[in-house]
């Protein structure tokens, strides 16, 4: 199986080498496409009327000067436009990607540009990792739900979004399916360092939960997956709406 592996803290960050150890037992071939550069927060935006560099750095590895959808989509019309890899695996993004802030992610942003292209796409984010020891619970209990999450049938256009637990969560306790969470880290604004100029954050986790969502599976010590979809179309209150001839 052919895996195209890619992130949005950058190339050079920790997590995706523990990604591409995850993935190297599964895969029979192993490509990164990856940003140069962190790009957090930048949810499935793609850097129009620019150049973007792309960069070879040895077999099978490159770097954007981009996002995490320009990697993906880079990959998928230049590199592999007629033979397209079986699978793509976004991550292991340094801190979890729960709730309403996966509309903001980076990490499920690449994952939902390979959905586009019809290629199965899984995100993989870590809760409360910044070092390179917080990421033990994905180091050791990701090889189980990569194995779990590659026996699931992710429907087309979907991506299958998993988050682990935090290292001072205990011990990881199995795989929880979970709703996401109905919440945001970002809604205060602060006064920047340089005149008319304002910052977003710092990023506040509130204690407030929905049982069996994401986030809340993750405080019990549980690994959460959650299927997402690119179909925002919303049928019933769509259908109510009444089309008007002028």
């Amino acid at each position: 199986m052919h895996i195209l592996l890619t992130n949005d803290d950058g190339i050079s960050a920790y997590g995706l080498t523990v990604l591409e150890n995850l993935a190297r037992p599964f895969a029979s071939k192993i490509t990164i496409v990856a940003p140069a550069e962190n790009q957090s927060g930048t949810g499935r935006s793609i850097s129009l009327h620019k150049d973007i560099a792309f960069r070879q750095l040895a077999d099978d590895r490159y770097e954007v000067g981009g996002t995490p959808a320009d990697c993906v989509m880079m990959a998928m019309n230049l590199l592999f436009k007629d033979n397209k890899p079986d699978l793509v695996l976004s991550g292991v993004n340094h801190g979890m990607n729960v709730g309403d802030d996966v509309g903001y992610s980076g990490t499920v942003g690449a994952a939902f540009e390979a959905a586009i292209h019809l290629v199965p796409a899984i995100a993989i984010s870590q809760q409360h990792a910044r070092e390179e020891a917080d990421f033990e619970p994905a180091s050791s209990f990701g090889p189980m739900a990569l194995e779990y999450a590659l026996s699931v049938s992710i429907p087309p256009r979907a991506v299958l979004n998993i988050n682990m637990p935090g290292k001072n969560n205990g011990k990881v306790s199995g795989i929880r399916k979970a709703c996401l969470d109905t919440h945001k880290f970002c809604d205060e604004i602060f006064e920047g360092s340089h005149p008319d100029s304002f910052r977003i954050g710092p990023l506040v986790t509130k204690p407030e939960m929905l049982a069996q969502s994401d986030r809340y599976w993750l405080e019990q010590g549980f690994i959460s997956m959650t299927m997402l979809t690119m179909d925002a179309n919303d049928s019933v209150h769509t259908n109510n709406l009444t089309n008007t001839d002028f």
